[in-house]
């Protein structure tokens, strides 16, 4: 006997309410580790961006929110290079660049410097002087991500 449209809508619903009940596992148990919502917008970009799993994706937007915290408000292209160095490497100013156009589409090499400047003496990002000067969010150091 094929199945009728109450049938499949009855079928419909079942897997919704499954579904739904999964949702509000995940929000709790996300909840418990303390995960909040600007934490989930952070990472997401991350890992739409940057193509990195998801835990690994929330631990760095959890580096993204306190840094951000600490520092004060700053601008949406300030807080793409926080997320950018959030991953805990050491970046040239032309990789973040490169990054920070992966998450906003656009960036200005010689605006990406003036964020720079503007994040290190704030605290929030360490410069790392050389022939090529890196740059790594001063949460990750000492981190054991960047031991290697």
């Amino acid at each position: 006997m094929p199945e009728t449209p109450e049938d499949r809508l009855r079928r419909v619903e079942e897997l919704l309410a499954k579904v739904l009940a999964r949702l509000d596992q995940i929000e709790a148990y996300l909840a418990a580790l303390g995960v909040t919502d600007e934490t989930l917008r952070s990472a997401f970009r991350i890992a739409s961006a940057f193509s990195v799993p998801a835990a690994a994706a929330i631990q760095a937007a959890q580096r993204v929110v306190e840094a951000v915290r600490e520092i004060g408000a700053v601008d949406p292209i300030s807080k793409a290079v926080i997320e950018t160095l959030s991953g805990c490497e050491e970046l040239s100013v032309s990789e973040i660049t490169r990054r920070v156009r992966m998450i906003r589409g656009t960036a200005s090499r010689r605006i990406i410097r003036e964020r720079l400047a503007t994040l290190v003496r704030k605290g929030a990002v360490v410069k790392i002087e050389g022939p090529k000067p890196k740059y790594v969010l001063k949460r990750c150091l000492g981190e054991a991500e960047l031991i290697e």
